[in-house]
């Protein structure tokens, strides 16, 4: 096996454990409806048996795994030697590629069931209960490589913002029904938009909110990251509402109105702009997350 230092696998808190953690948050369970409560039960009895399963065939192979929930994972600090693994879902895998940004990593979907309703797919991990045991087994023998997967970075006013972007960056207003006014500088072009906000993705992040956003997915090889104007008022004259910018270049941002937030990856832990603030948005260079694929998959 390639030598990992050490392996760190970082365990979501599922739902269901969410809910019950207080008083206040079970009640709350409590009135959500039988459907709803019962999906959430199956997504933490899926979770329960995928990590079991998991830590049976490590045993197995003698893989030593040190378990770290999700909610300390501030208490670990990997080096550049050492293997973090994710243990939940996409979000999961985000939170390790923002918290670990020297280290390797291996995303696991613990609660993998393609149909819709029924689980999650899990666009950013390569492991689940189907292929568990097999790419374990195809890890311990070398049969992978390492990607690397760009990020996104901000400078706000020429300072640099120690954040990353592995899927997106979102800026307007923090209230989602709230309209925001931002003047857009793109290849030599300015534009004043009245929309809903601006979206900023990689190759990666062009496969989720952006898709859905209405923006075409395009390939993480390529050297450059997407921006898409979210719902851009129609009656303004528009020039462009969309684009391409390549590695050479950055996307300006100007807020019109104070308060606006740069949200990395849709995490809480939002930046607040003010009136005026330019911020540039960019490849963040040599700091691609570095994650485990395997051939054929």
């Amino acid at each position: 096996m390639p030598r990992f230092q050490n392996i760190y696998c970082i365990i979501k808190l599922s739902e269901f454990d969410y809910h019950n953690a207080s008083d206040l948050r079970q009640s709350m369970f409590n009135r959500l409806n039988d459907s709803k409560r019962e999906q959430i039960r199956t997504s933490r009895d899926n979770q329960t048996d995928f990590i079991a399963k998991l830590k049976k065939i490590a045993g197995q192979l003698k893989l030593d795994i040190h378990y770290i929930p999700e909610k300390d994972i501030d208490t670990i600090n990997p080096s550049e030697n050492d293997l973090v693994i994710s243990c939940g879902g996409d979000g999961t895998f985000l939170s390790c590629a923002q918290q670990f940004e020297n280290s390797v990593l291996l995303g696991m979907n613990s609660d993998y069931k393609p149909k819709a309703g029924l689980g999650s797919f899990g666009a950013l991990t390569s492991i689940n209960r189907l292929n568990l045991e097999s790419h374990l087994q195809r890890l311990i023998h070398g049969d992978f490589f390492i990607d690397k997967w760009k990020r996104l970075q901000v400078k706000i006013n020429d300072q640099l913002i120690d954040r990353y972007g592995v899927n997106d960056i979102y800026f307007g207003q923090k209230i989602s029904y709230q309209t925001c006014d931002i003047t857009l500088h793109q290849s030599g072009i300015e534009q004043d938009f009245n929309c809903s906000g601006i979206l900023c993705c990689t190759g990666m992040g062009s496969h989720a909110w952006y898709y859905n956003a209405g923006g075409s997915p395009f390939s993480n090889d390529i050297d450059a990251f997407g921006f898409r104007v979210l719902f851009p008022n129609l009656k303004r004259p528009l020039e462009f509402s969309s684009g391409i910018v390549s590695s050479r270049n950055e996307l300006i941002m100007v807020p019109e109105g104070e308060d606006y937030i740069l949200s990395f990856d849709s995490k809480p832990d939002v930046i607040t702009t003010q009136l005026g603030d330019e911020i540039r948005v960019f490849l963040a260079p040599n700091k691609a997350v570095k994650v485990i694929s395997f051939y054929g998959t």
